[in-house]
């Protein structure tokens, strides 16, 4: 019953913020840069986070449509290495694959403020935690795998939580897994129920952990027409 209890409150936070942002409409866009570490799950390590971890950043571009909804896109770059030398079970031992991979990670998505929150003065609250989720494409730029695919989409989502140093610079931290649908990036097939290859049921993913840092580029205030009121540019 716990996921479903997740579902209500969420449902039910989403549902609070658009009847708090009924009467007044506040947007902004924010410009800024990611750096961190990357990782990979998959076949060579099926469970163990933060696994060989490597170099990422990149830049990221928030518009923040009210106080709780956010698009979000970024271009991201990360490294990714596994070896089954790394782990002691006898089959990894004897199979021995290993692989390094970069890649560039670009997604467009939806973010939720969980309090309200915006790069403004105007606004009490000067942090929130946030969970996005969105449609992506990653782009190998190295790998020493043959005949690894060279683009393929992917399904990012993930937490993280931001603060407002002052109305034109906000900074945070955030951690986010990105579901592949490519079974090639360690080089190690993941044959489905009936042994042939199924992108939906591969094992292959990869994460980005960093902070972040934004400046707001824009900003535009306006009230809803039906309360008669004027239209404010800032």
């Amino acid at each position: 019953m716990k996921p479903v209890r997740y579902i209500f409150f969420f449902l039910v936070c989403w549902l609070q913020s658009i009847a708090v942002n009924g009467q007044k409409y506040l947007i902004n866009t924010d410009l800024g840069i990611f750096a961190g570490t990357s990782y990979y799950l998959g076949d060579i390590n099926p469970r163990q986070q933060f696994y060989s971890p490597g170099v990422s950043f990149g830049a990221l571009l928030k518009h923040n449509f009210s106080l709780h909804h956010t698009f979000r896109a970024n271009v991201y770059y990360g490294q990714f290495k596994g070896n089954d030398l790394d782990f002691k079970n006898d089959y990894q031992q004897f199979r021995g694959s290993k692989f390094e991979t970069s890649l560039v990670d670009a997604h467009i998505g939806y973010e939720f403020n969980f309090l309200p929150y915006i790069t403004s003065r105007e606004h009490p609250t000067a942090h929130t935690p946030f969970i996005f989720m969105g449609i992506g494409y990653s782009l190998v730029v190295s790998s020493t795998v043959d005949d690894i695919s060279k683009g393929y989409f992917n399904i990012p989502f993930g937490v993280g939580y931001k603060y407002r140093f002052s109305p034109a610079i906000s900074a945070g931290a955030e951690w986010g897994m990105r579901k592949t649908f490519a079974d090639d990036m360690d080089g190690v097939a993941n044959p489905g129920m009936n042994g042939s290859y199924d992108s939906l049921h591969n094992n292959d993913w990869y994460s980005f952990v960093g902070i972040f840092i934004t400046f707001r580029i824009f900003e535009q205030s306006f009230s809803c027409p039906a309360y008669k009121q004027p239209i404010v540019y800032k």
